[in-house]
């Protein structure tokens, strides 16, 4: 069952769901319960590739508040979790020996 935009004179636009032909006799509204015109909508159809539409959605749901994300250390960070632990000294000998 499809959303529909109805138009109350005196508290505005407001969306109820219902079927094609209960839409064309109006709906009562939420405030007044007075029965209202259904709004002629024009149907959401998308000419973008599949791929583009989940990045426009995407870029939607992330624009008022962004994903966090867990970023790695830099290979120069020098933090303690990033310190590569020195060679053994015990083969010192065998350096430059392949």
């Amino acid at each position: 069952m499809p959303i529909y935009d109805f138009a109350c004179h005196d508290h505005g636009v407001f969306s109820d769901w219902a079927s094609y032909e209960a839409s064309r006799a109006g709906a009562p509204c939420p405030c007044c319960a007075q029965t209202s015109a259904v709004l002629p909508s024009i149907p959401q159809i998308s000419r973008l590739s599949s791929g583009l539409r989940r990045a426009e959605a995407r870029a939607d749901a992330t624009s008022s508040e962004p994903k966090v994300i867990k970023r790695g250390h830099l290979p120069s960070c020098g933090c303690n979790m990033c310190k590569k632990a020195a060679p053994p000294t015990s083969r010192r000998w065998m350096l430059g020996q392949c």
